[in-house]
């Protein structure tokens, strides 16, 4: 069950990165590699997208692609803001990458999985800021 949880939570910040860069998730995701976010990331869109299988291998490729894009914003030692700058621009084009792959109706619910997320995140940190 843990593994579970960390599991999505790696997913989770990995979506969010295009969106905002915090210490925390950075931290999270230092453990992981690039593959095995790309892995979780794609079984999740499969899951909740309803990924056909012929759009399966190319959404794994596209995750694969922006993961190790992503590795050196993760493990690298700039400040926030850089990170976060970083993080958007490479999102902006994994999502340029998307709408190639996915339908309209898909792209649609991947984005609002992602602002839900978000939120569920910043709810987060607010909470742990609050008790502490």
């Amino acid at each position: 069950m843990k593994t579970l949880k960390t599991l999505t939570l790696v997913f989770a910040v990995t979506l969010l990165l295009c969106a905002t860069a915090s210490a925390a998730g950075m931290d999270e995701l230092k453990h992981s590699t690039p593959m095995l976010r790309a892995k979780l990331q794609t079984a999740l869109m499969k899951k909740r997208l309803g990924l056909t299988p012929r759009q399966v291998p190319r959404v794994m490729d596209i995750n694969l692609k922006y993961a190790e894009q992503m590795e050196p914003v993760i493990k690298g030692n700039g400040g926030k803001l850089m990170k976060m700058r970083q993080a958007r621009q490479i999102g902006k084009a994994k999502d340029g990458e998307l709408t190639k792959v996915l339908t309209p109706g898909q792209f649609q619910t991947y984005l609002a999985s992602r602002e839900q997320m978000r939120q569920q995140m910043i709810d987060k940190i607010m909470e742990k800021r609050r008790h502490g």
